[in-house]
């Protein structure tokens, strides 16, 4: 994170950002001098987001550097918009999200109901006519506490983390699976509308450990929009659960992106069928730069 630093030389005060960078086992400091007067809010928001830019202008994997500048002035957008928001203010703004968030999420699982029934259900606390199913009403509000979850977690990506995201899911919707890997079950899993087979049962801990290996190998060297949407493209094409990997994959990705500060994305039912075929790309084909391109569209449109 980019932090301000006051320091004197020969008596006099100066400003300048500092970013720390670990490379390695070292952990190097690079500095943007700012002057000797502290700049407003707004200009120093945009001196941060400009030496950010400038430290992220190497190449990434399948960001180009133009594509890192209109993310991180997103960002920056973003932070400068929150902090102006009360308490309140931001309780409030996160719940839209989650109403709309968990409606959508929900609704691309194949969970029946409509944004005005998310709605009632999560805001108001009511059970909305024409929802007959308290399991229903029980998905729901378990997506609103894996949301709250991915907010509050301080630890890092590992499979005690997945697992206690599927239990939330699935705790009193289907305890037989809440929590457990498909390995431990012994079952395969089929996807509907798609040639893609995701792994077997029995091969599923050997691929489970590799993701692993990819993410301790390359956490570091992806850039953080990267990294959530290629979390997500593994995870979801992995299916290490009988159900609720893709729920889980969404909430997996948005971790990342609130971890490291950018605002989260939603895919909206609507664009149901360019989602699909940007994970085709990657399943089918093995291509993942279009999951990264649809990613990245998405985060730019929130």
């Amino acid at each position: 994170m980019v932090y301000l630093e006051e320091y004197n030389v020969k008596g006099k005060n100066y400003f300048r950002l500092v970013q720390a960078i670990r490379k390695g086992g070292k952990v190097l400091h690079k500095r943007k001098y700012i002057g000797r007067s502290l700049p407003s809010r707004d200009k120093l928001m945009q001196l941060e987001a400009e030496f950010l830019g400038e430290l992220r202008s190497r190449k990434y994997r399948y960001l180009s550097s133009g594509d890192v500048e209109e993310i991180e002035s997103k960002k920056m957008s973003y932070k400068k918009d929150i902090k102006r928001l009360s308490s309140l203010e931001k309780e409030k703004q996160l719940k839209e999200f989650i109403i709309r968030f968990t409606y959508d999420s929900s609704k691309l699982s194949g969970v029946n109901v409509t944004l005005r029934q998310t709605s009632l259900i999560l805001k108001e606390g009511i059970m909305p006519k024409g929802i007959k199913s308290l399991k229903t009403v029980k998905e729901l509000e378990n997506h609103e506490k894996g949301i709250l979850a991915i907010t509050r977690y301080k630890g890092n990506m590992g499979i005690k983390f997945i697992r206690k995201l599927h239990l939330i899911l699935f705790s009193g919707v289907d305890d037989s699976i809440a929590g457990k890997l498909r390995y431990e079950l012994k079952r395969d899993v089929k996807l509907a509308a798609t040639p893609y087979v995701p792994p077997k049962w029995h091969e599923l801990g050997k691929e489970i450990n590799n993701f692993f290996r990819w993410y301790k190998s390359e956490s570091r060297n992806l850039h953080p929009l990267e990294l959530a949407a290629l979390i997500h493209l593994r995870i979801i094409s992995l299916q290490p659960f009988v159900d609720g990997n893709s729920r889980l994959s969404r909430l997996l990705m948005n971790w990342v992106l609130w971890k490291k500060g950018y605002p989260l994305v939603d895919i909206p039912i609507e664009d149901l069928e360019n989602y699909y075929n940007a994970l085709d790309k990657y399943q089918i084909e093995n291509n993942e730069r279009p999951f990264i391109a649809y990613i990245k569209k998405k985060y730019l449109e929130t």
